[in-house]
């Protein structure tokens, strides 16, 4: 006799499904599914959303169940494991066929949930059944889910059913219409027009202000940086993890993503209080900003917007539609697009900015494999940037990275400037590969990997300089990095030359610092880096 799923418990004491399903923190068990689906069959308004959402929580590992038990389900069930599927299908492409089949049969909610679901799917099969329904559809909610479905889908058959589509006096079926139209229409241009794309050999020939963001803690690298190679004048912080400078003109565009250390090139537009659209909107419809992006850009002239508070369709579409009154030429495109505009309120400022989504970024392009827990390029470009500052680059440098990983340390330092050698090692033999690739693809010659431990291993001749990003994640169990770098500390010292530099990143100097100054090192500067969701220290040791 089966259970009542309402008071279904284990053995061990579990709360009964019923109760526990309305916590966010309760993840059921696959053999929990029958009795889910009895209790969603019988649920109510927010209820049945509250155990679809336990039922996600297993995860798309049941999807083949749910999908079986669509067969003989009835209303109110079936169109709710409907929406399940739906939630799954984009992982599952199995489930597109249970999904079209549901879209036969009486029942109107699991229709409905079916034309939402196929609307976001990539399969040859959905639009042909789509259009198949709408020709003799007449209810007004299933019209307005095929045209907005229909609009995500496109092609020259969807946009020709959506502009001959009668409205039948209903305003959201117009709105939902003519918005889904104009989503069909970017589409078609899209695959006629080409790609849109930023030149990097385009010309600067004002003066403009630009703005580089960098990992938070590396401002004043950045800063030195952009001073050293030109690209900026006047470079000075503006805000934690980001600098602000002038760049002269004549210049290449692509001149700005010569800043290794950088994460993103912005151009500040506008800064002014008032209403959202209008700040937007005045800011891209200036003259000379639309003939610079004319210039700045093959193909069409295409962006996306990024506005303060996330996702906000409804916005983004009206501030879409008044940009593309005042500057025409300006297409709103969220998937192709070569710029990207964001809005962000700063007091009672909005700031809005252009920035560069669609580029071929020529600074890593070395890069041909990564390993767990790699270093970011930026960070490896940092870390070198810190080993040669404040002196001339030397030719007989022999630099090693114990965790050498992907090699990106040794990389950037190469690519720095004259050097004798590149010593690399490692315990892990896939990162060794990785890192030959990497130096062969970046031309540096002189470069020597091998196998070994960083706590034992010995250079010939020792080193002048020890380059490491030593590993603080996958590559080592998590409470052990600190271990690890303390007890590699005293074969780092004993390879360096006199007076030679250790860089590195400890994630605790309270707890290395003890180690490295007995090992003989004296500390000349440290920084406070963001990692990418943890922060660590950049440090240099230089041996007495």
């Amino acid at each position: 006799m089966p259970s009542d799923p309402t008071t279904a418990a284990s053995s061990r004491g579990r709360r009964p499904l019923a109760e526990a399903v309305g916590d966010p923190s309760f993840t059921p068990r696959r053999r929990d599914l029958p009795a889910l689906l009895e209790l969603l069959s019988a649920a109510e308004g927010r209820d049945a959303r509250t155990i679809e959402a336990a039922i996600d929580r297993i995860g798309p590992v049941v999807a083949a169940a749910v999908a079986a038990a669509l067969e003989g389900a009835e209303a109110p069930l079936r169109g709710r494991i409907v929406r399940l599927l739906g939630r799954w299908a984009a992982t599952q492409p199995e489930l597109v066929e249970p999904l079209l089949g549901a879209l036969e049969g009486p029942d109107a909610k699991a229709q409905r949930n079916a034309i939402i679901a196929l609307g976001k799917l990539d399969d040859p099969r959905i639009p042909p059944a789509l259009l198949g329904l709408a020709a003799t559809e007449a209810r007004l909610p299933h019209l307005r889910s095929l045209a907005d479905a229909l609009g995500k889908l496109g092609g020259e058959a969807a946009l020709a059913w959506l502009r001959a589509l009668d409205d039948r006096g209903d305003p959201e079926l117009a709105r939902i219409r003519g918005r889904a139209a104009r989503i069909a229409e970017r589409s078609l241009r899209r695959e006629t027009a080409g790609p849109s794309l930023v030149d990097l050999d385009a010309a600067i020939e004002a003066p403009i202000f630009v703005e580089l963001r960098c990992r938070r803690g590396l401002e004043e690298l950045l800063v030195d940086e952009t001073r050293a190679r030109g690209i900026l004048r006047d470079a000075a912080l503006h805000a934690p993890g980001s600098i602000r400078g002038r760049v002269a003109a004549p210049s290449r565009l692509g001149a700005l993503w010569e800043a290794r250390l950088a994460l993103e090139v912005l151009f500040p537009l506008a800064a002014r209080r008032g209403p959202e659209l209008r700040v937007i909107v005045d800011a891209l419809a200036d003259r000379e900003l639309r003939a610079r992006l004319r210039r700045w850009t093959r193909g069409p002239l295409r962006y996306r917007l990024d506005l303060d508070g996330g996702h906000r369709r409804a916005a983004v579409w009206r501030v879409a539609e008044a940009i593309a009154a005042a500057a025409p030429e300006l297409e709103n495109d969220p998937t192709a697009s070569a710029w990207e505009i964001s809005a962000r309120r700063h007091g009672p400022a909005l700031e809005v900015t252009l920035a560069a989504k669609a580029i071929d970024d020529p600074r890593f392009a070395y890069r041909r494999g990564d390993v767990p827990a790699a270093s970011h390029p930026t960070i490896a470009a940092a870390l070198a940037r810190v080993a040669t500052q404040g002196a001339p680059l030397d030719a007989e440098a022999v630099v090693w990275d114990p965790f050498v990983g992907s090699a990106l340390e040794l990389c950037e330092r190469g690519l720095l400037g004259p050097y004798a050698a590149l010593w690399g090692s490692d315990v892990d033999a896939r990162a060794l590969e990785v890192a030959a690739a990497n130096l062969g693809a970046a031309g540096l010659a002189r470069h020597h990997l091998r196998s070994g431990d960083a706590r034992t291993t010995r250079i010939p001749g020792g080193v002048s300089l020890i380059l490491s990003n030593p590993p603080l994640g996958r590559r080592v169990h998590r409470g052990e990095a600190q271990d690890l770098l303390c007890a590699a500390l005293p074969n780092l010292a004993a390879n360096l030359r006199k007076g030679g530099l250790l860089v590195w990143i400890t994630p605790d100097p309270r707890r290395t610092r003890g180690a490295a100054e007995a090992a003989g090192l004296r500390l000349e500067r440290d920084l406070r880096v963001d990692l990418g969701g943890f922060a660590g220290t950049v440090e240099r040791w230089r041996r007495r």
